[in-house]
């Protein structure tokens, strides 16, 4: 090494940097001979900033021709760097992504990107993150058109490890059986759960005080995680899954040759265990898998396995006759809790139908197909309740309420083979107790009955004309008296030819 530190040995500088040696010799450099100058050797040192510019132009110059498609792929396709280094990989560019990176940074392509502060990481099995997105489009079988498939993706913060779950819509039930799923798959589930704000959900947007939908508190208090939602146009809340919707779709959707929606479901946990989970992870330069098997499985609250029943909440107004229309069935409201007109909350599964009003529990009916229904008489109010049925045995029941007397002309009235032709005379008896007071209509059907008089209109009768109090007059039977009175010898029949025996 000469004394001004320059490597000019035969196996450094002129292995290095080739023609950079010649030059060095040209400016009169030599191993054995005097050390450099100060203009010597700034004269080197652009030699060798050159040399190193002119070793690296190669690579500029393999990517030239493909500068118009890598344009095309990142502006157009919106493809990321990781992906378009893959695909000119398969169509023979062999470079490295550095090379790549500098490329697009040089021709200024790169998309700047906002200021973020990096959150501080949670402990294992203590949080994830899901998000949902577009995959792209798909052709269905069946029918030959072209549909849209969306994926939630589901991130363990602390190891990474990622579960997409392909779906063709954000409803309640489908969101709880992506869930369902990925429960499955981490075998557990986290603490807290960071979700988007979607309708099945999240009911509106507030920033501060976000509400959660019946349906999903109801399934999150049932596996037992918090769910925490996001703010909206905020990702920084949720920056560890925000990425990973664009990662799938490049990673695993494009480009990849899938015979229908059952087959892109099949395929993405596969690819969550194979690519996504074995791949260096760009933060922590681990595999997210091995992290997730070695510290953060255990750590996971436990999945029992049983498949959840989802609820369907629905909000109904109650009828003018005490019912409520659900799912076209219809089921009865308690008069004395609820009127109508007014709003219910009802929780439907696939054996009961539960009515809720201001929070509180107020009728549970078995679940009726369509068409069906399911009435609870005593859901009716007093006065109504015995017009709601056609059974005679209601009547006799409300009939005996008001006095002996009236319950027993109701079982006179009901006598007989066709019970049911007196309905109608049965509720106008009930309705006499309503206008003339109960004590005067028992006072009335015992006046008809000492006479056997089982007619309700007669009944009425004996009301309107006041006649219940008065007694029965006793008459002594009449004297035969008058002019053409005769005795019975008159009318004895005798024959005057019979004839005299001998």
């Amino acid at each position: 090494m000469p004394q001004g530190g320059l490597p000019l040995g035969p196996g450094c500088l002129a292995t290095r940097y080739g023609s950079t040696w010649r030059r060095a010799q040209a400016e009169g450099i030599a191993q054995e001979g005097p050390p450099p100058s100060e203009e010597q050797l700034v004269r080197l040192a652009t030699i060798s900033l050159s040399g190193l510019r002119q070793a690296a132009t190669p690579r500029q110059d393999q990517l030239e021709p493909w500068a118009d498609q890598i344009y095309q792929w990142l502006t157009k396709d919106r493809l990321q760097m990781t992906r378009i280094h893959e695909l000119l990989a398969m169509r023979g560019c062999q470079l490295s992504y550095p090379s790549l990176r500098r490329f697009i940074v040089n021709r200024n392509w790169r998309r700047r990107s906002k200021t973020t502060v990096r959150m501080a990481d949670t402990p294992p099995g203590e949080v994830a993150e899901a998000d949902f997105g577009r995959l792209g489009m798909i052709t269905d079988p069946a029918t030959g058109k072209r549909k849209a498939v969306w994926a939630m993706v589901i991130v363990m913060c602390h190891s990474r490890h990622c579960f997409v779950w392909p779906m063709m819509q954000q409803k309640l039930a489908d969101v709880i059986a992506g869930l369902e799923a990925a429960w499955a798959f981490f075998d557990g589930m986290p603490k807290y759960l960071v979700i988007d704000n979607f309708p099945a959900a999240v009911v509106g947007t507030d920033p501060l005080n976000p509400i959660l939908t019946r349906g999903f508190l109801e399934y999150a208090q049932h596996r037992g995680f918090i769910p925490d939602p996001a703010r909206k146009g905020h990702p920084q809340d949720k920056p560890k899954v925000e990425r990973k919707v664009p990662y799938a779709r490049e990673r695993f959707f494009k480009g990849a040759d899938f015979d229908d929606f059952t087959h892109v479901r099949a395929a993405a946990p596969k690819w969550c265990l194979e690519v996504a989970g074995m791949r260096i992870h760009g933060t922590t330069r681990k595999k997210p898998l091995v992290v997730f098997q070695d510290e953060e499985r255990h750590a996971l609250i436990p999945w029992d396995g049983i498949p959840y029943e989802i609820a369907n909440w629905r909000t109904n107004t109650v009828h003018q006759d005490f019912h409520i229309k659900c799912l076209d069935a219809l089921y009865s409201v308690p008069s004395h809790l609820c009127r109508p007109g007014r709003k219910v909350e009802v929780r439907v599964d696939s054996k009961l139908v539960r009515i809720y009003h201001r929070g509180q529990l107020i009728k549970t009916h078995e679940r009726q197909p369509k068409g069906g229904r399911s009435t609870d008489v005593a859901d009716y109010p007093p006065k109504v309740a015995p017009y709601t049925t056609r059974a005679p045995d209601g009547l006799k029941r409300e009939a005996a309420k008001l006095g002996t007397a009236v319950g027993e002309f109701a079982e006179r009235l009901f006598e007989g083979n066709h019970p049911w032709s007196k309905i109608r005379q049965g509720h106008k008896l009930l309705r006499l107790g309503e206008r003339y007071t109960a004590q005067r209509l028992d006072a009335a059907c015992q006046r008809a009955l000492d006479v056997d008089l089982i007619d309700v209109y007669r009944v009425e009768n004996i009301l309107v004309q006041a006649l219940e109090e008065e007694t029965t007059p006793q008459l002594p039977l009449p004297l035969l008296t008058g002019r053409f009175a005769r005795p019975g010898s008159v009318f004895a029949q005798s024959d005057p030819y019979r004839r005299k025996s001998a």
